[in-house]
């Protein structure tokens, strides 16, 4: 899938069981900073994202978003340009490629979602599983 955009994904992602249960490990460093980085740091103390109405991501919903990046890398695909909890449970990653805007959000309950828009109008909405 080398040279795919976001825009690009079909159907449901496959992913690759739990973390550290055979999940492929991201081998692009920028997807390596997000896993390794912001993704295990929230998962070492999901209670730095929590303020006054804010519910910070579980670690099952950090460990989801991880498997998921762990796939998109594995699927040649670029980073998110940015990554955010959602304030509800969830965790959004985000990029931006040429006119397309594009969203990915791990909600609270593990289901995923996958939001494209070109020149700011929704073109695509799918779940990812």
């Amino acid at each position: 899938m080398s040279g795919a955009t976001w825009a690009d994904l079909r159907g449901p992602v496959s992913i690759n069981g739990a973390s550290g249960q055979g999940a492929t490990v991201a081998t692009g460093q920028d997807w390596q900073a997000v896993v390794s980085g912001r993704l295990a740091e929230w998962e070492r103390n999901p209670r730095q994202l929590e303020d006054d109405g804010i519910v910070a991501p579980s670690r099952e919903t950090i460990q989801r978003a991880a498997d998921i990046a762990r796939e998109l890398c594995a699927l040649g695909l670029a980073a998110p340009q940015r990554v955010a909890a959602t304030g509800d449970g969830g965790i959004v990653f985000a990029r931006q490629e040429g006119a397309f805007f594009s969203n990915i959000e791990v909600m609270g309950d593990g289901s995923a979602e996958l939001t494209v828009y070109r020149d700011s109008r929704l073109v695509s909405r799918q779940r990812l599983f």
